[in-house]
C-alpha cells in the first residue's frame, strides 16, 4: 500500500472512532419581551424551562400594563400563574424533537437509539411523557432535546406515538354493552396492556390503538 492510501486509510479509521456529539437543530436561546411572547413558547424562569400555556396583556388604570402568563413546568408538568410587567424580558429556550427507536428497559432506565447517528441514550421513565408501559420493541418515539444557556442541549422528555398498532395476545368475555348495541370484551395485547374491543376483535389480531386515551381505534386488515 503507498504511503498516501496508507495515510488517508488511518485518517478515516480515526474519523470513525472519534465519539459522535448529539446533534440538534433549531435556534439557540435569546432574550424576548414579555408582550411578544407567545402561546406555546418555552421559558426560563426561576432555573427552570416553562412552557407557556396561556398570556394576557392587562392594561391598569394608571396606565401600565402587566402581561399574566400560566406556566408549564416541562420536567414535572406542575403549573403556576406569574405577572410580568410590560418591559419584562424572559429567556427564551429551543424544544426541538429528534425522531429514536426504543431498545429496552432496564429498571428506570429507558434506552432509545438514533437511527441516523446510531447513539444511544438512556432517559428515566418518569421522563415520558405519556404511558411509559405501551412502549415496545421497535416503537418510534420523539425525544425532545432543550436548550438552555447553563447546560446547553440535553435531552429532557420523550414522547410515545399518538396512534400505534398492537397485537393482541388473548381476550376474554364481553365487558359490556354500548347504549347504540356495541358489545365489547377486554382483550390483553402482547405487552400486557388491557383495553377495550369490539366483540369482532380476536386473539393474534392487530390493532391500532390510541395511546394518550388508551382505546381501541380500528383492526389492521
Amino acid at each position: 500500500m503507498s504511503a498516501n492510501l496508507l495515510s488517508f486509510a488511518r485518517q478515516s479509521a480515526l474519523k470513525w472512532a472519534q465519539p459522535r456529539t448529539l446533534s440538534v437543530t433549531g435556534k439557540r436561546y435569546y432574550k424576548l419581551s414579555v408582550g411578544s411572547i407567545k402561546k406555546g413558547q418555552i421559558v426560563q424562569l426561576k432555573d427552570k424551562a416553562w412552557k407557556v400555556l396561556t398570556r394576557d396583556h392587562v392594561s391598569t388604570g394608571r396606565g401600565g400594563a402587566v402581561v399574566k402568563m400560566e406556566l408549564q413546568d416541562i420536567l414535572s408538568n406542575s403549573k403556576i400563574n406569574e405577572r410580568f410587567k410590560s418591559s419584562d424580558t424572559l429567556e427564551i429556550l429551543n424544544l426541538a424533537d429528534e425522531p429514536y427507536q426504543y431498545l429496552y428497559t432496564e429498571g428506570e432506565q429507558i434506552h432509545l437509539l438514533n437511527l441516523e447517528t446510531f447513539e444511544e441514550i438512556e432517559m428515566k421513565t418518569s421522563q415520558c411523557e405519556g404511558t411509559v408501559s405501551m412502549l415496545e420493541d421497535s416503537m418510534p418515539v420523539s425525544v425532545f432535546f432543550l436548550t438552555t444557556p447553563e447546560h446547553g442541549t440535553q435531552p429532557c422528555t420523550f414522547k410515545l406515538p399518538s396512534n400505534y398498532t398492537y397485537t393482541v395476545q388473548s381476550v376474554i368475555d364481553r365487558a359490556g354493552q354500548a347504549a347504540k348495541g356495541t358489545v365489547y370484551k377486554t382483550a390483553t395485547l402482547t405487552n400486557g396492556a388491557r383495553l377495550q374491543v369490539p366483540e369482532f376483535v380476536n386473539e393474534g389480531d392487530k390493532i391500532v390503538v390510541d395511546i394518550d386515551t388508551m382505546k381501541y381505534v380500528k383492526r389492521e386488515l
